[in-house]
């Protein structure tokens, strides 16, 4: 039996998401979750400080992969900067922007791609994806383009085409899945020292008075602003209450009737939130506020951003939470399981090649996860961190400069 011929992939560009219909660009977007999807992304381009372009590739008329990227003069996001992560990047020439392929917001990156390819498949259309990518960057006088916070599975497909050597970030991707019939049929099943950890966590939030409620987050943009208020004072945060109301509402419009907010009430007070919304088969857990002065230390965190959206997650059939970044030892040691996260930068055509990551971060890095996984080990898949440590640092570097 003769093979079917492979027909040549063509990229297109477009220049607003309006232009590339829902239906089109979610079926490419449905594994790589939320962040995504074609009604996240659309708020990510409202709010965009520089312009965005979509390459979308097609065999014949079928869509069958997708990237968005942003040329960005400047990001309020400091850890959405290519320097952030690649510190010996030389500057910007003339002004030139710097280049961000895929999504540059959640910490979580992945060439789009259609169900059901076949890898030699996957690989000619991201080939072709990385090939329209560096002419668009040139044009537009980019000297590199980065692709920051790639999960394993959209690195694999970044590097492999592109020779790139990854850097790891500090923070991975927190997931804690629905296991078991129910809440307490997972309690259960966990090691004795984590059981007794949550059942104090909520017994103690039980005993303060607090209560947590699941509302509609539109009705609530005000409170939930000044509750992030209190986090940027705390943690030196530099988005504006404008600019977070400003997002709020996009998103309230994009994602209507997806957003739950788990409002922790004292009284009738909302003195803690977490702001999560549903898609596909998760809970995606967004960003969490509290006014610190009034919370009576009875593990508001963990109650109000873990345990009662878990608890929401069995009673509404979905497989479980995306805890994002931040914190992963505190989300690791209430089940959590935690994925690797890594940054690539790719040249420009005729730009310099040199590693854009000095040594020293490269080694540093290498060091505080080979920690991690020997702290919690139930909680990483070596299989998965080690080949990407090796990829980082070679273990056989980091013994020779140690």
């Amino acid at each position: 039996m003769r093979a079917e011929p492979i027909t040549a992939l063509r990229v297109a560009t477009v220049a607003a998401l309006a232009d590339v219909p829902a239906t089109v660009w979610n079926p490419l977007a449905e594994q790589a979750g939320l962040y995504s999807s074609h009604e996240w992304l659309r708020t990510v381009e409202a709010g965009t400080r520089g312009h965005c372009r979509y390459l979308l590739a097609y065999d014949g008329a079928t869509a069958v992969g997708a990237l968005p990227v942003y040329f960005m003069a400047e990001d309020a996001d400091e850890h959405y900067t290519s320097r952030s992560v690649f510190r010996n990047l030389p500057p910007a020439v003339d002004g030139a922007p710097d280049c961000l392929a895929g999504s540059r917001s959640g910490y979580r990156n992945e060439p789009l791609l259609a169900a059901g390819l076949s890898e030699a498949r996957r690989r000619e259309t991201v080939a072709a994806l990385l090939a329209a990518l560096t002419d668009l960057a040139a044009g537009e006088r980019s000297a590199h383009v980065s692709f920051l916070y790639l999960n394993d599975r959209g690195l694999d497909l970044v590097a492999e085409g592109s020779g790139a050597r990854p850097m790891l970030s500090y923070s991975g991707d927190a997931w804690l899945d629905a296991t078991g019939r129910d809440f307490e049929d997972r309690l259960g099943g966990l090691p004795a020292k984590q059981r007794w950890t949550i059942r104090t966590e909520m017994r103690r939030f039980a005993a303060s008075g607090l209560r947590v409620t699941v509302e509609d987050p539109a009705e609530h943009t005000e409170e939930i602003v000044a509750l992030l208020g209190n986090l940027s004072e705390k943690y030196d945060r530099t988005m504006s209450a404008r600019d977070e109301t400003a997002a709020l509402e996009r998103q309230h419009d994009a994602l209507r009737g997806r957003g739950r907010l788990f409002s922790c009430r004292s009284g009738g007070d909302m003195v803690g939130m977490a702001l999560a919304y549903e898609w596909g088969e998760w809970l995606y857990v967004r960003l969490a506020g509290f006014d610190y002065d009034r919370l009576p230390g009875a593990a508001e965190y963990f109650n109000v951003v873990i345990h009662e959206p878990l608890r929401h997650c069995y009673d509404n059939g979905l497989r479980g939470l995306h805890l994002g970044t931040a914190s992963h030892q505190a989300k690791a040691l209430r089940g959590a399981r935690i994925d690797p996260l890594a940054s690539v930068v790719l040249p420009v055509h005729g730009a310099p090649v040199d590693d854009a990551a000095p040594d020293a971060a490269r080694r540093g890095v290498r060091r505080y996860w080979e920690q991690q996984l020997a702290a919690m080990p139930r909680h990483f898949d070596r299989d998965r961190w080690v080949p990407l440590l090796d990829l980082c640092w070679p273990q056989e570097v980091q013994e020779g400069r140690s």
